[in-house]
């Protein structure tokens, strides 16, 4: 049995009363708590009504001249119009007797809603903070994943920024030996040059025979002679000539004939022998060899200087030059009659030729 009044379930040592309209139970304690009379008369019972009914019965007008307050009656008792429900009528004579109802069940009440709803928030609050728990953990993930990739990369620039703090010193140290090369190439070139023009200057009263076939046992001065004979040219060999010599070429795989190289002791003398035998066009037939190849009497140039005149013919038949010749060692252009002479002393005298 449950008891309106305290929200009891059981009974106390008083006497209870039961609503006639709404068959509630509550202590007369409860109800009553001045009242020494702990029993209520049988009359009473059947026809009481508890505070919650009696508000909610309509009221009657009262046409009398009866006052609206009694001072006799008891000081608790609410005579306010529209009391409120926490008041309670007595059953003798409809007489009404105020009572609060216990603080105690009110706050045990409020105690049971509040727990309620912090249970119900507390609920909301855990269903609403799992997915952000889980956000929370995957943006960690990604935060961790994020800083791992930049201690990486720091790393990684770090080496980068050292290695190109490296590269710098050594392009800084290969550009100053650079400029020390460049420096040391232009002084080679010029040694180069200085020694080829010695070696040239050392030459200068050389001539160098081509197309003259070999033969085992021969005489180069009598070859000589016969040159000499069939260009008009007047050579005494003991008086004229140094030497005569075949100079084996540089690359041993050349099936072609040794040139021969002869030295005169008089340089106006090469030139005048020169001179008479290009006029004369030799061949090998006028030597007394069964072959029409032509033969071919030049200066004895440098390795340097041929390659030079290699590349000068090469440019005059682009350019159109006309005229290619070596005289007293120096290589020799011209692009018409009309045109002047251009001396090449070495390979950047080509960007002459334009």
């Amino acid at each position: 049995m449950k008891y309106e009044c305290c929200k009891a379930t059981r009974g106390g040592a008083t006497d209870c009363i039961i609503c006639t309209k709404c068959k509630k139970n509550y202590h007369f304690q409860c109800l009553f708590p001045s009242k020494n009379n702990k029993d209520i008369p049988i009359d009473n019972k059947k026809s009481w009504i508890c505070p919650e009914c009696s508000i909610t019965q309509p009221r009657h007008l009262n046409k009398d001249n009866t006052p609206v307050r009694n001072t006799n009656v008891d000081e608790n008792i609410n005579l306010r119009r529209g009391g409120s429900s926490t008041v309670i009528c007595s059953p003798e004579r409809d007489s009404v007797t105020p009572k609060m109802i216990d603080t105690t069940a009110v706050i045990e009440i409020v105690k049971s809603v509040i727990s309620t709803e912090i249970s119900s928030l507390k609920a909301e609050f855990k269903s609403f903070i799992l997915p952000l728990e889980n956000e929370v953990k995957a943006l960690r993930q990604e935060f961790l994943n994020i800083r791992e990739s930049l201690d990486f990369f720091n790393t990684k620039f770090e080496d980068l920024s050292a290695r190109l703090t490296h590269c710098e010193a050594e392009v800084k140290l290969f550009s100053n030996r650079s400029i020390e090369f460049e420096k040391l190439k232009s002084k080679l070139e010029s040694m180069e040059n200085v020694n080829n023009d010695r070696e040239q200057w050392a030459r200068r009263s050389n001539i160098e025979i081509y197309g003259v076939p070999e033969k085992k046992n021969e005489n180069l001065y009598s070859i000589l002679q016969n040159i000499a004979e069939k260009a008009d040219a007047n050579l005494n060999i003991d008086k004229d000539i140094d030497f005569v010599t075949r100079v084996a070429p540089k690359n041993s795989n050349n099936k072609k004939s040794k040139p021969i190289i002869v030295r005169f002791l008089c340089r106006w003398k090469k030139d005048d022998f020169l001179s008479l035998v290009r006029k004369r066009k030799l061949n090998c037939n006028d030597l007394g060899f069964n072959s029409d190849n032509p033969i071919y009497i030049n200066d004895h140039l440098t390795s340097t200087n041929k390659l030079l005149l290699h590349s000068v013919k090469k440019i005059a038949k682009e350019k159109c030059y006309q005229y290619v010749w070596v005289k007293k060692c120096c290589i020799m252009v011209r692009r018409t009659n009309s045109s002047p002479v251009m001396h090449i002393t070495s390979l950047t005298d080509l960007k002459k030729m334009v």
